[in-house]
């Protein structure tokens, strides 16, 4: 427990050693003491710093006064990562540079406190964009991303930011600085070899890694979408290893990331959705397993609870067009292609198997436009628009990205709404 005095203390250390923005006031406490997650605990102060040079200073002061250090993003996770009783440390409004971008090579190097949709928009031009695609896309911050190892929207295609990352500089609690790349064997014995901080770590993952590589391999789920730190599997059956891989995923608990050097993938010539409608929704959870043999790049599902308060919403409620009738449940499934043409024909193929199923009664496809940004409008609001319910009973996110083998998940949701019914 740090006393007044010791919280003072701390304080008037941080005021003079950070260049940034240091905010000990009761306002900004209580602000960054809740993210989108349920919990809520007061951080004893907040740095916003303004480059890596304030980074190793807050992470020695945290150091000396055994402090946490809490690195923050967007503070759009829903599991209570980026609150505590420590330094909460916000890379969003200094730390957000794109430094380097290799368009021939297909790579961006960046700052940890850039958005992932503001990179995006840089990245355009050049026919390129980071793919991993959170609903909160527009404030989730790449450094974020790669703590949480997000997935979103169209991880049928592009995997996972773990997926994505090349190199990651990283700055430990004790203030060694590392630079993780892909080493082969060889590169990676010449590491475990020196004696200092960084040989020690590249020994003790080596020693972890194979002393208990059965296990990993037994134990580890077998589910695209595993995003639970610490990714030991990425080491096991590779020849060359990349220890960022540790980094992503680890929500900040192995150290903070001053730059990420990521992959890039080309933008898909042609985009189009098809808004299947279901009177029930274990009707829409069961069609999945058919819907993903077609090869979409995302199936996302809209329940009617999300529907109703769009259609209330003064911001959704003229993207609402697209929903035909009152359905239980829509999926968005979406396709990428070379054409429009192609993606009709899978549409269509698609709706055919589904109809032959006696699975949904609405199936229009819209091709990229104004109805496409529509659904996805309706799409990204739904988390906000369901936390912002000005009711007694709210809904509360304490389940996070369930991953669930397709066999298995009809019978998941249905257990899970059974539990949430009798409670």
């Amino acid at each position: 427990m740090v006393t007044q005095v010791e919280h003072e203390s701390l304080s008037s250390e941080l005021q003079s050693a950070i260049k940034g923005d240091v905010l000990t006031d009761a306002l900004s406490r209580g602000i960054y003491a809740t993210d989108a997650s349920l919990y809520q605990i007061e951080p004893l102060a907040i740095v916003l710093p303004k480059d890596s040079e304030d980074i190793v200073e807050v992470t020695r002061i945290a150091r000396e006064h055994h402090v946490p250090l809490i690195p923050r993003g967007g503070g759009t996770g829903l599991a209570g990562q980026t609150v505590g009783r420590g330094i909460v440390v916000d890379f969003s409004k200094y730390c957000n540079r794109i430094l380097e971008i290799n368009a021939e090579e297909h790579w961006v190097r960046v700052q940890p406190g850039i958005a992932r949709d503001a990179l995006n928009t840089k990245l355009e031009p050049f026919g390129l964009h980071f793919a991993p695609d959170p609903a909160t896309s527009s404030r989730a911050n790449v450094g974020g991303m790669i703590g949480n190892n997000s997935s979103g929207t169209k991880s049928i295609l592009y995997g996972k930011t773990v997926d994505h990352v090349i190199e990651l500089d990283v700055l430990l609690s004790d203030g060694t600085q590392l630079k993780l790349i892909p080493h082969s064997p060889v590169q990676y014995d010449l590491k475990c070899k020196k004696q200092d901080r960084e040989g020690e770590i590249y020994r003790g993952v080596k020693s972890l890694v194979l002393d208990n590589q059965k296990e990993i391999e037994k134990r580890f789920p077998k589910v695209m979408r595993r995003v639970g730190g610490y990714n030991m599997d990425e080491l096991t059956g590779q020849e060359d290893w990349n220890l960022a891989k540790l980094i992503v995923g680890s929500e900040g608990t192995l150290g903070s990331i001053l730059e990420a050097k990521i992959n890039l993938e080309k933008l898909p010539k042609a985009k189009g959705v098809c808004l299947a409608h279901f009177q029930d929704l274990g009707e829409s959870i069961r069609a999945v397993q058919r819907i993903v043999k077609h090869r979409p790049a995302a199936v996302e599902i809209i329940d009617d609870t999300v529907i109703r308060l769009s259609r209330e919403n003064l911001t959704t409620a003229r993207s609402c067009h697209v929903v035909q009738g009152d359905p239980a449940a829509v999926l968005i499934i979406e396709f990428y292609d070379d054409t429009h043409d192609k993606i009709q024909a899978r549409a269509h193929s698609l709706i055919e198997e589904l109809r032959q199923a006696g699975l949904g009664y609405a199936f229009p496809i819209h091709p990229e436009g104004e109805a496409y940004r529509d659904v996805w409008t309706i799409r990204k609001k739904g988390l906000g628009l369901m936390l912002g319910m000005k009711t007694d009973k709210k809904p509360i996110a304490f389940i996070e990205d369930a991953a669930i083998p397709l066999e298995h998940l009809p019978d998941y949701i249905s257990e899970v709404r059974a539990v949430c019914d009798r409670h």
